[in-house]
């Protein structure tokens, strides 16, 4: 029986790619299945769709467009995904499944491990903004999208990720969780390298924007935080970012009203799922054959 799906969606790069499937078939349990959304760039040269799910989507243009594809079509009742380049030791699955026997917990945060920090990441917060930066195990809010576990039901319920909130549906999802009362909880002892430096903490036109996007969608989740930005906080917020575009971009650029109201999901599913009353996982095996590429366009 399977109990978990790896998901490694990948746009172009077949050495990142291979470095992490690599780490994988080394030192994955036999309970799992590894799962390989790709934009149609990946002519499997070494031949291992006996042993990894291939899927096309032509049209996919991000890593967030291919795993919107993909993570429907899991066959385990956990979802982690983890982005191309990401390398895993041996047993980092072992503290992670016992943490799903609660019923509340939507998703588990690993510890990440980056380059250039020298302590864990352990996900994401939001700070008064809605800005996306990198969290401790005692302040994250849900985890990295690169590095993640998320239970399936909660995310089919949620409608899986949003593509329209770009690189914020990890966070989109996270919030998502908290609002139906569910919990994103760390795992330190499961340790994901990712093998870049962290950049989760820099501030762009576009993460401003995404961040304005994320406060509107979340409303209700910022008031009662008590979390409030007027142009005094993004001024300041955007002064380390060392640019002008920058920093005018925080006190003019707005949200994205059609993206904030995408695609909202159904709250009391979600709530039924994270109290143990509606169904904890709904798969239909496919009938397609394991060892073939399947094709999909993109979400």
């Amino acid at each position: 029986m399977l109990n978990v799906s790896i998901v490694i969606p990948s746009v172009d790069n077949v050495h990142q790619l291979e470095a992490t499937l690599i780490s994988l078939l080394e030192n994955r349990p036999s309970n799992c299945e590894i799962v390989v959304p790709h934009s149609g760039y990946y002519d499997d040269p070494y031949n291992i769709a006996d042993e990894v799910r291939l899927i096309e989507v032509p049209a996919a243009r991000t890593e967030l467009e291919l795993l919107a594809v993909a993570w429907s079509m899991c066959r385990a009742p956990i979802v982690h995904t983890l982005g191309a380049g990401a390398t895993v030791e041996a047993g980092w699955l072992d503290s992670v499944l016992a943490k799903f026997d609660r019923s509340e917990v939507g998703a588990v945060v690993p510890a990440t491990l980056f380059t250039d920090t020298s302590e864990p990441v352990f996900g994401l917060q939001s700070d008064a903004t809605g800005m996306r930066t990198a969290s401790s195990a005692a302040s994250t809010q849900g985890p990295l999208w690169r590095a993640a576990f998320y239970r399936y039901s909660v995310l089919e319920a949620l409608g899986g990720f949003c593509t329209r909130m770009d690189e914020y549906a990890d966070l989109d999802l996270a919030l998502w969780i908290a609002e139906a009362e569910g919990l994103c909880v760390p795992a330190a002892e499961c340790e994901i390298a990712m093998n870049e430096p962290c950049e989760l903490n820099r501030v762009t036109p576009q993460r401003i924007r995404l961040a304005k996007t994320l406060q509107l969608r979340h409303q209700n989740w910022f008031a009662a935080q008590g979390k409030e930005s007027g142009k005094l906080t993004w001024l300041s917020r955007s002064v380390g970012s060392g640019s002008l575009v920058t920093m005018m971009s925080a006190l003019t650029v707005g949200p994205d009203t059609a993206a904030a109201q995408y695609r909202l999901p159904n709250l009391d599913e979600v709530r039924a799922i994270i109290a143990g009353r509606g169904e904890t996982f709904r798969f239909q095996s496919p009938t397609h054959s394991q060892a073939a590429p399947v094709h999909r366009h993109a979400a």
